[in-house]
């Protein structure tokens, strides 16, 4: 019985030690896709750190309601609090009385003007604007270039807002209209470049009512830029569904997106949009940010996302590790419910244990050596089976992460030389910093081929959209290029593409 006795602390112990230490409150402006994204990445990456538990509120596109939030987490005293505001100058005055009463704001997405915050996580709507004008600069300066555009024909862009007044909505037109207003008087022409804009509130229901309504009442456009994937999305069903005599299947309007999600992905590999402005939510950064600041420990206060466009040759590969990632996630949840119901079970322990201590002092001996030998059951099975799982699905993540980050600067490299010739597997290696052996694995794991096919490849694509967008010869294209002459080239490009280059529409 002293036995007993004395092992009682170390097990009232146990029980509490896997209780939540902070609370953390995470004020979302919105419920859309992006927002559920970043909400799973956040949750997903609190597996690391179970010391903290996230308390969720979504404002559903109010300033009030979110501010009316934002006190309510103060007047319950949260230790940090994520904002990812809907209107950053509206939600500002919040976001400060929470900074001022001491609890330290991670603001997510839309930047909150002035330094009362802790950190700011997110990218630069404004950009996002300027690329879309890229885009549309590149599609008018294309169609400018065809025999049958003029310099009186007008060239149309339809833009598909988000909500009204929404930072990124706003930030986002903005850049698109001064990166329009770049172009020279020379490039504009008398037809010049028309923007018309129409209110998809951030929804793909919302974008396709809109749009079928434009398209009722006005000519076609030539393109059309939408503020998020789901509106894209909206958009080309429009297009798809309306009955306008003139939509055939000859026609087809360039779509382009923001964000990069899922379903964005999937809309380009199926043709429905043409490209995507990857626009990263970044929930694990933001939950490893918070930890950081909780534990002071150093922390990034300023991080400005990066933004680039994805079109349909990345979006393939992009869209494969999505699905890879999703089923490593799966798993995570899985590991996760079998834990969550194993420290239940042992909470529901303890309970037992103190209802039965009030009462029977000798049937709690009992009871108690019951919950240690329980407790010692499911710790080693945790601890044998669960951890080592998470461990592993945890590892092949940032394996993931490190792979991506190696095809892309790979890719970077490689596109920048393909008009060296001294672009071959040494050099590569060299830029790289990979042995000859190193470098041979490592480029397989990620493409499935060789660096040298992998370079004759890139080579071959650039040759493709110089064939179709230049009045370039074969012979010029090829040694452009770095093929040792026309004849290797043609060979080379009719065993990737299925046919000649000179067979080039």
């Amino acid at each position: 019985m002293k036995k007993f006795l004395l092992l009682l602390p170390l097990v009232l112990v146990a029980c509490t030690a896997r209780q939540p230490q902070f609370r953390i409150g995470v004020s979302q402006c919105l419920d859309d896709a992006w927002r559920q994204k970043m909400n799973y990445e956040m949750e997903r990456e609190l597996l690391l750190h179970p010391d903290m538990h996230l308390t969720h509120r979504i404002a559903y596109g109010s300033n009030e309601l979110q501010c009316a939030q934002i006190d309510s987490f103060i007047r319950e005293r949260v230790d940090l609090l994520i904002v990812s505001p809907n209107e950053a100058e509206q939600v500002k005055p919040a976001v400060t009385r929470a900074f001022r009463a001491g609890i330290p704001v991670i603001v997510a997405d839309r930047r909150v003007t002035g330094d009362e915050w802790t950190a700011f996580i997110g990218g630069d709507n404004y950009k996002v604007g300027q690329l879309m004008a890229k885009w549309v600069i590149k599609k008018y300066q294309n169609k400018h270039h065809t025999s049958h555009f003029t310099p009186h024909t007008s060239f149309t862009v339809l833009e598909v807002a988000g909500l009204p007044g929404s930072t990124p909505a706003t930030l986002r037109h903005k850049g698109l209209m001064e990166g329009l207003a770049s172009l020279s008087p020379s490039e504009r022409g008398v037809g010049g470049v028309t923007l018309h804009s129409v209110m998809g509130s951030w929804y793909k229901e919302g974008a396709y009512q809109v749009v079928t309504d434009y398209l009722t009442s006005h000519p076609l456009p030539d393109v059309i830029v939408a503020h998020n994937d789901l509106m894209a999305i909206g958009a080309a069903e429009a297009l798809e569904n309306c009955q306008l005599s003139i939509l055939n299947d000859q026609l087809s309007i360039p779509i382009m997106g923001v964000d990069g999600i899922r379903p964005g992905l999937q809309a380009i590999t199926e043709g429905k949009i043409e490209c995507t402005a990857t626009y990263s939510s970044r929930g694990d950064m933001i939950i490893d940010a918070a930890s950081r600041i909780l534990h002071h420990q150093p922390f990034v206060r300023d991080t400005v996302l990066e933004t680039v466009m994805l079109d349909v040759e990345a979006a393939y590969p992009m869209l494969k590790q999505d699905e890879a990632i999703a089923r490593d996630l799966e798993t995570l949840h899985i590991v996760q419910v079998q834990t969550q119901t194993q420290w239940k079970q042992l909470q529901n322990g303890r309970i037992v244990l103190i209802s039965f201590i009030a009462a029977f002092f000798v049937l709690l001996i009992v009871v108690l050596a019951f919950i240690i030998r329980t407790q010692f059951k499911l710790q080693t099975e945790i601890k044998s089976d669960i951890l080592p799982q998470l461990e592993e699905v945890q590892e092949a993540i940032q394996v993931s992460r490190k792979d991506e980050a190696f095809a892309e600067r790979m890719k970077q490299i490689v596109e920048d030389h393909l008009s060296d010739p001294n672009l071959n597997v040494e050099y590569l290696g060299t830029m790289l910093q990979l042995s000859r052996t190193q470098l041979f694995r490592r480029v397989k794991s990620v493409t499935g081929k060789g660096p040298l096919d992998y370079i004759r490849e890139r080579r071959l694509i650039k040759a493709d959209q110089l064939l179709h967008t230049t009045d370039m010869t074969i012979q010029q294209i090829s040694l452009e290029l770095c093929f040792s002459n026309p004849g290797y080239f043609t060979k080379c490009y009719k065993e990737y593409f299925g046919h000649l280059p000179s067979d080039r529409s």
